[in-house]
């Protein structure tokens, strides 16, 4: 790793050890031996949110978690956080987490927003750590129209659907949402489990509020009503989600207490067609939870 690389990688760790502590940006600056710009700087640069915001929802995400698996008194929790009263703590809660703490704490359901970010050699690859926003959304019936095919034959099928899709896109009735397209990934055959790699139905469509006149080579999915935890952030949707879902199933879930709806054996990532001035999609990745 370069030498850049190494300080954030410090930067994190003393986040990590002092985090239930009031950190500035000058005792930061300090510790690492660099001016707070040029620190500053760099940070922005290769984790993609500033350190003042980093260290605000590290610290609410262990604010949440101490809400959920504790018994401390609120402005206890608050303290920790580094908010000097338990009404500036309300307030940056609800921001982030959408809710008051005492609300949150009266759900159960522990969502961690912003874990530790892992400093690897290559940051210039997404992985989930740095998604901005994180939501649990109670969702109506979803009608789906597009492509559909199984990846036992070779994921060689995705992009054809996509290439498929985008081509009739604008031809398909009731089509909402117009500005998104729906990528979804169905596991609910138990057969799959049996080939020689994971195989599942996939399908490249759009949500429509009723599903009629539909082209015979079309599929319709319907998805029962439910709820959902919605991972939300910006990149390139034509990168690859693996980075993503594995940090979503292999790191996320298992920090959190939302529990997997076995029921509903579909995740889907709504991609959004316009890009922003760095080129990037808004991606939002939706699983079933309980």
């Amino acid at each position: 790793m370069d030498n850049n690389t190494l300080v954030i990688g410090f930067l994190i760790d003393y986040i990590e050890e002092h985090i239930t502590e009031e950190i500035s940006l000058d005792i930061l600056a300090y510790a690492s031996g660099y001016s707070q710009y040029h620190m500053h700087r760099m940070f922005t640069g290769l984790v993609g949110i500033t350190l003042h915001q980093y260290i605000k929802r590290r610290q609410l995400t262990e604010a949440a978690k101490s809400l959920i698996f504790t018994d401390k008194r609120i402005i206890e929790i608050a303290l920790d956080a580094g908010y000097e009263s338990q009404q500036a703590f309300t307030l940056a809660f609800k921001d982030m987490y959408k809710q008051a703490p005492q609300r949150f704490r009266h759900n159960r359901q522990f969502r961690p927003i912003q874990l530790k970010f892992e400093v690897s050699e290559n940051l210039t690859i997404l992985k989930g750590d740095r998604i901005m926003d994180i939501e649990v959304i109670e969702k109506g019936e979803i009608n789906l129209v597009g492509y559909k095919a199984n990846t036992k034959k070779g994921f060689f099928v995705i992009p054809r659907l996509w290439h498929k899709l985008h081509k009739e896109k604008n031809s398909i009735k009731n089509r909402m949402d117009l500005d998104y397209v729906v990528g979804i990934n169905d596991y609910s055959d138990d057969s799959i489990f049996k080939e020689n790699h994971p195989a599942f139905e996939y399908h490249a469509a759009v949500e429509v509020s009723k599903p009629e006149g539909i082209a015979s080579d079309m599929s319709v999915l319907t998805l029962p009503a439910g709820k959902y935890v919605v991972f939300i952030y910006n990149g390139k949707a034509k990168d690859s989600m693996q980075p993503v879902m594995d940090y979503i199933y292999k790191e996320w879930f298992p920090q959190s207490n939302c529990q997997l709806n076995n029921k509903a054996r579909v995740d889907f990532i709504r991609y959004g067609e316009k890009t922003d001035d760095k080129g990037n999609n808004r991606i939002e990745v939706w699983v079933p939870i309980l």
